[in-house]
């Protein structure tokens, strides 16, 4: 009975096992194709990955599969086309869990580098060991001698230096072997720690796109098949860098590209487009565009409250640092500039590595130089320093896109903006930071500043000089700010006295002056104003 249970059991194992077998024969199919990644178009949020691959292939119906693929592939997205009369039937897709994506280069080299620390840790603590022993040994030797031989007074002299000198050498040659140790044993660290956090990424499943063909003869095909991710992306950045006031301005048109799609995308050509992708074959659909007002605090989201504080707030100190060292990772290629249309593409003709750890690569689109007026700015009221401030107009030209943008004079780091075409006029203002050369002074005029009793009334004067003194060796043009206060009540009277020669906006109370300075001059502006209102109330002044 027991014999025939056990017969029972094992035709039912071997069966599950045949079973098992069987689907698992059936879910792979055919040949099986690795392929490489030739380019990549991407889109602000995603991107399309291009393969291709060569097979020798058999004549008949069979299924390809394409292995090692992003697992995050889009299945509506995929496009596949071969050679010769090869005919493709149907196209599928699946993730294959038990096969995980090969280890990137990066992971290879760090452990590469992590065994031959290792080497050189363990070659170091061995000599560390053997000038240990050999110390030991001679101290031994030491003793021993002492006790056993008598020595005439030069005899122990020459063995006195001997001891003394060969003792000074090994214990020299372990602090270094020491120090070299703390060394290894430190990067070694920091290698292990940094190859902890790549394998922590890696074990990703892998796609797998499976494709019937009918194969007409024997031979070679070649395939290229396209498929969307949405793990990648890129953003418009730019470096502004000012060698001279009297130069053009420079600007270095840069994108940031990062891809976390679980393939290293390396030696891949890219083509960066702001275009929306999209994730299936159907065509656009061409919708009404409509007109309408914007309101300006809607249009200005994100961006500074005004031009002032965007020029204090732009001069905050900064760290030095100059374009060289921003551009070192950036690439220089050669582009050609689309027409001045909704969607702007660039094909950057230098192939590049895009390593899967989502991590933002700066890549240089192009360089070129724009025109620029260069004038200074103060507004001493909130402080009392001058600003270096460039005009550029001729952007429209280059399709740029909004973004950061750094800013630099003299390749040096000074500061951080906004280049925006959808808010941007003809001219865009960029603050180049603080010039100190340039002494600003705002102080009261105290033969024009009293407050006295009017009837029920109070009057209150006040008068203010701005002065400018330009240390500089060249002359300069300089636009200085200020304001009078805006009534906002019908029984508080502002009047301005004197605006010195001021352009004056009546809306806003802001007074501005455009004055040439020379060289090691001082010019003067003044203005005064006065306000009334009622004697029993109190006002913000």
């Amino acid at each position: 009975m027991e014999a025939e249970i056990n017969k029972t059991f094992m035709r039912v194992y071997l069966f599950f096992i045949a079973l098992v077998s069987s689907s698992i024969v059936f879910g792979q199919s055919g040949v099986e194709v690795s392929s490489k990644i030739k380019s990549a178009t991407v889109y602000p949020r995603g991107a399309q990955i291009e393969h291709e691959a060569s097979k020798f292939l058999t004549a008949g119906r069979q299924v390809i599969t394409f292995t090692g693929l992003s697992s995050e592939l889009d299945p509506s997205s995929i496009s596949v086309s071969s050679s010769g009369d090869v005919r493709v039937l149907s196209v599928s897709s699946q993730v294959n869990h038990l096969k995980e994506s090969a280890k990137p280069k990066r992971v290879v080299l760090l452990e590469d580098s992590i065994k031959t620390f290792e080497f050189d840790l363990k070659f170091n603590q061995n000599m560390l060991g053997v000038y240990s022993e050999e110390r030991k040994m001679i101290t031994a030797n030491q003793k021993v001698g002492w006790e056993k031989t008598a020595f005439a007074i030069e005899d122990l002299e020459d063995l006195s230096d001997f001891y003394r000198d060969r003792l000074a050498d090994i214990m020299l040659k372990e602090m270094e072997l020491q120090s070299k140790e703390l060394k290894l044993s430190k990067r070694l660290r920091k290698m292990k720690a940094q190859l902890a956090e790549y394998n922590s990424k890696l074990g990703r499943s892998t796609g797998e796109i499976l494709v019937e063909v009918q194969v007409p003869s024997n031979g070679n095909t070649d395939f290229s098949f396209k498929y969307m991710v949405r793990n990648a992306g890129w953003t418009p950045s730019y470096n502004v860098n000012v060698a001279e006031v009297d130069q053009p301005l420079q600007v270095s048109y840069n994108a940031k590209v990062f891809q976390n799609t679980g393939l290293d995308w390396d030696g891949v050509r890219l083509t960066l487009t702001n275009a929306n992708p999209s994730l299936n074959g159907m065509k656009p659909v061409i919708h009404p565009w409509r007109l309408y007002f914007i309101e300006q605090a809607e249009l200005y989201r994100g961006a500074r409250a005004s031009y002032s504080n965007k020029m204090l707030e732009m001069a905050a100190p900064q760290s030095a640092m100059t374009m060289d060292e921003m551009e070192d990772e950036m690439i220089g290629t050669q582009v050609e500039y689309p027409a001045n249309e909704a969607v702007t593409q660039f094909r950057i003709k230098t192939k590049h590595n895009i390593p899967s750890n989502g991590k933002a690569q700066a890549i240089n689109i192009d360089v070129f130089t724009v025109p620029a007026k260069y004038l200074y700015y103060t507004a001493p009221k909130f402080d009392p320093t001058a600003f270096l401030i460039a005009k550029v107009t001729g952007f429209e030209t280059y399709d740029l896109l909004p973004g950061e943008a750094n800013l630099f004079l003299s390749n040096t780091y000074v500061g951080q903006t906004s280049i925006n075409p959808k808010v941007t006029t003809d001219t865009l203002e960029l603050s180049l930071g603080r010039d100190q050369s340039i002494v600003v002074k705002r102080e009261k005029i105290k033969d024009f500043s009293s407050a006295k009793k009017i009837g029920n009334s109070t009057k209150e004067s006040l008068g203010l000089e701005i002065s400018v003194r330009n240390t500089k060796g060249t002359k300069i043009e300089l636009i200085i700010e200020d304001q009078i206060p805006v009534s906002s009540d019908k029984d508080i009277e502002v009047s301005l006295q004197n605006g010195g020669g001021a352009k004056v906006n009546e809306s806003t109370g802001k007074l501005t002056w455009t004055k040439v300075i020379s060289s090691n001059s001082t010019e003067s502006v003044t203005f005064k104003y006065d306000v009334k209102y009622p004697s029993d109330r109190k006002i913000n002044l």
